[in-house]
């Protein structure tokens, strides 16, 4: 399903569970905004006051400005080239979008310009790859969870989570689903707690404490998502007849049952 703004912009399902996030009356910046679709559809829904459209590339940059150019925006979007926070001043805006991009990215823009993001209040954020050490810088560093949907488009499966600095779920309300979670599979796996501990930590963190909360039929097809590539890599290990491969072996297995687990006590009837 696409969201289209009375523009003419259309957003795939990705983007436009982004923008169902962005706070009424934010002051926007959207990092990494390619065509700025994102800023032009939340204008064009009266759901931001203003925005700022960063890109890092000559390309998108320019494709940006001419898109918001054209729909005489330039007065209401900004587009600004530059690497990640850096073209924004501390106050500009109060909400970051960043989608589509890698987490370790995101944290690495973060970590750039501490005086931007000090004031900002809400971040949506879309990740690919290291999401649960995302989660748990932010956390961390004094964020709150508040929410964390699923969403599918063009075959994969994609996580959006929204931070704020004031209210949702903080380190230690999480860290409490996850011992629930370690109760159940510790009545299901026999092995040391500290072993099972360890592994489902990466496990919870990288799925996601509140999406875990959402037995939906994208939580389904995420769970797959990462057992099938951890059962491959487990056939191309045991070909190997290196005797240290045989430990690494044992822990993919172990993931792989503790994911396996987690889907039956999700979906009981698959």
């Amino acid at each position: 399903m696409q969201m289209q703004g009375q523009g003419g912009v259309c957003l795939g399902p990705r983007l436009g569970l982004v923008a169902s996030l962005v706070p009424e009356q934010a002051k926007l910046g959207d990092i990494g905004t390619d065509h700025a679709y994102l800023p032009i559809f939340l204008w064009e829904h009266q759901q931001i006051i203003h925005a700022i459209a960063v890109d890092v590339h000559e390309g998108p940059y320019q494709s940006a400005r001419a898109a918001i150019y054209a729909r005489g925006l330039e007065k209401r979007i900004d587009v600004r080239f530059g690497d990640g926070l850096q073209p924004i001043k501390p106050g500009e805006v109060d909400t970051l979008t960043l989608a589509g991009m890698g987490g370790n990215t995101m944290l690495e823009i973060f970590e750039a310009s501490p005086e931007v993001l000090s004031q900002v209040n809400t971040l949506i954020l879309q990740p690919q790859g290291a999401e649960g050490k995302v989660r748990k810088t932010l956390l961390n560093s004094g964020w709150f969870l508040q929410e964390e949907r699923l969403i599918a488009e063009e075959g994969r499966i994609y996580g959006v989570m929204v931070y704020a600095r004031q209210n949702g779920n903080s380190l230690e309300r999480l860290e409490l689903l996850k011992d629930k979670w370690l109760r159940h599979l510790k009545m299901t796996h026999d092995m040391e707690f500290h072993e099972l501990l360890e592994a489902f930590d990466r496990v919870f963190w990288e799925m996601g404490p509140l999406i875990l909360e959402q037995p939906i039929p994208e939580l389904e097809r995420l769970i797959q998502e990462h057992i099938e590539p951890l059962q491959r890599a487990i056939r191309e290990m045991k070909k190997s007849q290196k005797e240290e491969i045989s430990q690494r072996i044992q822990q993919q297995e172990f993931t792989c049952s503790l994911l396996e687990e987690m889907k039956k006590c999700l979906f009981p009837s698959v």
